[in-house]
């Protein structure tokens, strides 16, 4: 049964990001959010580091952003809304693919006076499997506020040629919205349309990877921008080279077996299939969160 109608799909391809309302219940965000201090202090619960981990409160700047990586390895917690089938059916109905493989997650944390983070497509990093797509899964886990670093998105620039110069992400001598710009002006576009999302916490919404995004610093004090991001390629992706540790993107590629094209189901598990597969161990590694509240 789908979960979105075909308005929302054509939605989706026609603006390049969709809105989704009550993604998660308010005890699931709550569940969410209190997991996020301890995991920037360095308190994993599942054991194992996350793949990246920028900041923490003993060493980090005080108003700086904070950021983590496929954090579904460090906390149970995250994994049960990371790995959910749910989200993973969505993101296959908007890609019209059979099934989706999780390639990656981020939480980001954004204080008062955190800076921006320049508008980019995600596509750009995401160049070394094929077939060469991805859908995104932003998720509000606190109210999503123009002036509070919302997420931005251009509306329609999916549909421009996928930017060859990948600025980098917190480069903002330019403007955080200069690469989009230039980009724009390339695809014959004078006046870019940038939507502020305004969003409660437990909203999502869901991007093209070819959609310029971004946000502004968060310029709004005693305010804490969270946000989970969800990462599918096509269940059927595959690395691009076979003959050596080539062409495996920056995280990724250390997972990437030698003369093997294969993305193993360890490292990106297959979170939906329309035949109602899904990777063996995750029904032992965590719940499923949505699963459960709808059964609730």
């Amino acid at each position: 049964m789908s979960l979105l109608t075909q308005a929302q799909v054509t939605r989706f391809h026609d603006d390049g990001f969709l809105i989704v309302e009550n993604l998660l219940t308010d005890a699931i965000v709550q569940q969410l959010v209190e997991r996020v201090d301890p995991l920037f202090a360095g308190e994993f619960e599942a054991g194992m580091y996350p793949d990246e981990w920028y900041w923490n409160p003993y060493l980090g700047r005080p108003h700086a952003s904070a950021q983590m990586s496929n954090v579904w390895k460090s906390d149970r917690a995250l994994a049960s809304v990371v790995l959910s089938a749910k989200i993973g059916q969505m993101s296959a109905e908007l890609g019209h693919w059979s099934g989706s493989r999780l390639i990656s997650d981020s939480l980001w944390m954004k204080p008062y006076g955190a800076s921006e983070t320049t508008l980019h497509q995600d596509s750009m990093y995401n160049f070394y499997y094929t077939p060469q797509e991805i859908v995104v899964c932003w998720i509000a886990l606190s109210q999503a506020i123009p002036g509070g670093s919302t997420i931005e998105y251009v509306r329609g620039s999916h549909k421009w040629t996928l930017s060859e110069a990948v600025p980098e992400f917190h480069a903002v001598n330019r403007g955080y919205r200069a690469a989009m710009e230039q980009a724009a002006e390339q695809a014959g576009i004078t006046q870019p349309e940038v939507s502020l999302l305004a969003m409660p916490a437990g909203s999502c919404v869901f991007h093209h990877g070819h959609m310029w995004h971004g946000s502004n610093k968060n310029l709004m004090p005693n305010t804490v921008r969270r946000s989970l991001v969800v990462a599918h390629v096509p269940v059927n992706a595959r690395f691009k080279s076979t003959d050596a540790y080539v062409q495996g993107g920056y995280l990724p590629g250390r997972y990437k077996r030698y003369g093997d094209d294969t993305m193993d189901e360890s490292f990106f598990p297959i979170v939906w299939q329309q035949d109602g597969y899904r990777t063996p161990f995750l029904a032992d590694y965590c719940e499923d969160a949505l699963a459960m509240a709808v059964a609730c």
